[in-house]
């Protein structure tokens, strides 16, 4: 019974102890981060879906295509005839009436005016003091008849006359257009408005022009007769017709509002047609033939009528787009799990995958929604995908990523495995040739070969398909296109590419590296010294990186920058001190110890303002790890006192952290060996490689190089590279006679100061 008691006991100990199997896993993925992006794939398997479901709405043929068969109707369907339509809204405009309004000034206030004046104007005057175009019309009696209308009683009748005279002539409501508006509408009814009244008149029978002065005129007698004796009736009449203008003429603003009107009245359904099931949409020859793009509206119709009527069973096929949209993403998460697992803890980049993913992806939707060809906009984004990821990561990864891009893109625009193979031959090409870009041209020179082999893989599916050549080169060209436009773009755009997956191109390294660049020169005036301290670990840290297959050139161009808060205090440190003097000498250990560790600190500050990248920062920081200033901590136990503690090491320390990576361990141990190599007097092969080997294994022994992927046979060929390179740093040279006496006398009066400083 006892017995049971301590076994119970230990049970129940051992259960306390035990961590919650579900407690610890989701500790685990929080603490790495997991379940932001777990948060991530799911917010993206979720907008796949829906881009998926888009392909509904796809049709599966393209104007232009070639079919070797008719393509026939699944259900009734109706459709709208653009042309019968279009024919509608054509005579609904042309039925209406163009409108007229009367000319302002009114033509016969004018002859009104003037017939009244004429009096006046004639007074005193005999035929040859006449105005010639008076003349011509009026006579002696006509004459003598109007100067006698001077007087005041025959002047009131005469003006009583021409005011009925007037009248009557309005009354007659004669329409004068002009010649071209008339013979434009001859055969047509107009519509005249005359005194707000909308009046509809036939033109060729109520309607006039100046040309037909005679025949108006006719009009003028009956009312000259009743209203002026003998002698002036046909005096005035001709008067009046030689003053005739235009009474009327088109209102263009009336006339479009009142067309535009009439067209809306056209209802929308005037040119729809109902098409019956099981019969031909595309009818084709027996040799096949192209689908135009009406025969493409036809096709897109029946296909929204088919979805309309398809029912439960369109749940279904969206349940099944959602597996494919899981699945595919579940792959993807596991493949960048397993070759790029910094993306798991890094959300920020893991959002701009899965944004890039998704807007391309999104894109060839809807390029795909509408009738363009889909060996363009289509092809394009995958391609897209391909490039960047390649640049932003490596090739396999990006390989991968767009591989499943490809069958997404595949699946949302319902394509066949034709389509499939020519995106993955581009893909292909693109994340094998993208291995190292060191020039723009690259990008020219990528988006150039893609083009020739998505034209290849294009020209291989269209001959597997029995399509004509011609067809088969128009999509070839359009292949093509999208390869080469998609490296112009990525050449424009890859600014942004670097901002916003955090990477730093061999290109904007090359531009770094220019000796002309802001801080470089700054470095070198403000800190020579320095610079050529820079210059010479750059030498070395290349060779290295060279050796063991490392980012050379990354640690080339990091050498540059690694030293550059020196900048701010550059006289105390010793490759910048000049004549023997040494600024640390009236300083106490702790104060330059300061100074000395607060160059890191500086440098990433003047990173940050001279904008460098991201990528250059760990250099900056990390160059040093932790390793001990051990100038400064001699010099601090030396002045200890037996009533004085002893100095903690770790207070005389850089502030770190160690190396991350290979490329800056490599920088470490490249700045330790040359300012090392510059303190021997005989820079011998034997004593070299000594040195080499000692300040490696020291670094090692100090635990420096804990933190970063170094192996042993890593180290062993940096050593071997450093000792190599050094040698040709240092080599011995033959001591000419002009220049040994020189040298010695040099030697003889330098300062002690500058050669221990």
């Amino acid at each position: 019974m006892f017995g049971n008691t301590k076994s119970t006991a230990r049970r129940e100990e051992i259960r306390k102890n035990r961590p919650d199997a579900g407690i610890t896993f989701m500790t685990r993925m929080r603490a790495e981060g997991m379940l932001v992006s777990l948060a991530v794939a799911v917010v993206f398997c979720i907008a796949a879906t829906a881009i998926l479901v888009m392909r509904e709405d796809v049709v599966h043929y393209r104007p232009g295509e070639w079919t070797t068969h008719d393509i026939v109707a699944r259900v009734d369907f109706p459709y709208r005839d653009e042309r019968l339509l279009n024919a509608a809204h054509e005579v609904a405009r042309n039925s209406q009436p163009r409108i007229y309004r009367q000319v302002q000034p009114d033509i016969w206030k004018s002859i009104e005016d003037e017939l009244l004046a004429l009096p006046d104007r004639v007074k005193g005057m005999t035929l040859v003091e006449l105005p010639q175009e008076l003349g011509a019309i009026l006579d002696a009696g006509s004459l003598a008849k109007l100067q006698e209308f001077q007087a005041a009683p025959q002047r009131q009748e005469y003006e009583q006359s021409v005011h009925s005279y007037v009248d009557s002539i309005r009354q007659l409501n004669l329409i004068i257009l002009p010649e071209d508006q008339r013979k434009e509408d001859l055969t047509r009814i107009i519509s005249v408005i005359a005194n707000n009244v909308n009046t509809p008149i036939r033109t060729e029978a109520s309607t006039f022009n100046l040309k037909m002065a005679d025949e108006i005129a006719t009009r003028f007698l009956l009312p000259a007769q009743r209203n002026f004796t003998l002698a002036l009736q046909s005096k005035v009449v001709a008067l009046t017709k030689s003053r005739l203008g235009i009474t009327y003429t088109l209102d263009e603003a009336a006339t479009t509002k009142a067309k535009n009107d009439a067209e809306a009245s056209v209802s929308p359904n005037a040119g729809d047609l109902v098409k019956a099931a099981n019969t031909p949409i595309v009818k084709v020859d027996p040799g096949g033939g192209k689908i135009s793009e009406e025969d493409w509206i036809l096709l897109k119709a029946e296909n929204d009528e088919y979805l309309r009527k398809l029912g439960p069973a369109r749940l279904a096929q969206r349940a099944g787009l959602a597996g494919v949209a899981i699945l595919l993403t579940f792959i993807m998460c596991v493949y960048t799990a397993t070759f790029q697992p910094k993306i798991v803890r890094n959300h920020a980049r893991a959002i701009a995958i899965a944004v890039l993913l998704l807007s391309m992806m999104l894109l060839a939707t809807v390029a795909a929604l509408s009738s363009n060809s889909l060996y363009l906009f289509a092809v394009a984004p995958t391609i897209l995908v391909a490039m960047i990821l390649s640049i932003a990561y490596n090739q396999r990864f990006a390989l991968g990523l767009a591989t499943f891009h490809a069958i997404l893109v595949t699946f949302a625009i319902d394509a066949d495995l034709s389509f499939l193979l020519i995106l993955e031959s581009g893909v292909v090409v693109a994340c094998f040739l993208l291995d190292d870009l060191r020039t723009r041209s690259k990008l020219i020179e990528v988006g150039g070969l893609t083009a020739m082999a998505l034209i290849v893989a294009t020209s291989a599916a269209g001959l597997l398909s029995f399509d004509p050549l011609q067809y088969i080169a128009r999509q070839c060209l359009y292949a093509g296109a999208a390869g080469l436009a998609v490296g112009f773009v990525v050449l424009g755009i890859l600014p942004f590419i670097e901002k916003a997956f955090r990477i730093t191109t061999n290109m904007t390294l090359l531009e770094l590296a220019d000796a002309s660049q802001p801080l470089l020169r700054r470095l070198a005036i403000e800190a020579p010294g320095t610079y050529n301290h820079s210059l010479q670990v750059a030498t070395l840290a290349e060779e290295a990186a060279e050796a063991i297959g490392a980012n050379s050139l990354l640690c080339r161009v990091a050498s540059y920058y690694h030293d550059v808060g020196k900048i701010n205090k550059a006289d105390y440190f010793v490759e910048n001190q000049s004549n023997g003097e040494n600024r640390h000498i009236n300083l106490s250990p702790s104060v330059s110890l300061l100074i000395i560790i607060g160059h890191v600190k500086d440098g990433l500050e003047l990173a940050r303002e001279y904008n460098l990248p991201t990528s250059i920062f760990p250099f900056i920081q990390q160059h040093h790890g932790t390793t001990l200033v051990e100038y400064f901590y001699q010099r601090a136990c030396d002045t200890c006192t037996p009533d004085q503690p002893d100095v903690s090491e770790t207070q005389y320390r850089y502030p770190g952290p160690k190396p991350k990576s290979r490329e800056i361990a490599i920088l470490m141990l490249a700045d330790a060996m040359e300012s090392a190599a510059r303190t021997m007097s005989e820079p011998t092969a034997n004593r070299i490689e000594s040195l080499v080997h000692e300040i490696t294994l020291r670094r090692l022994q100090d635990g420096q190089l804990t933190e970063c992927d170094l192996t042993m046979r890593d180290l062993e060929r940096i050593e071997r590279s450093f000792a190599k390179t050094l040698m040709g740093i240092y080599h011995g040279r033959i001591a000419y006679p002009s220049t040994s006496a020189l040298a010695s006398s040099s030697a003889q009066t330098e300062p002690p100061a500058a050669k221990t400083a």
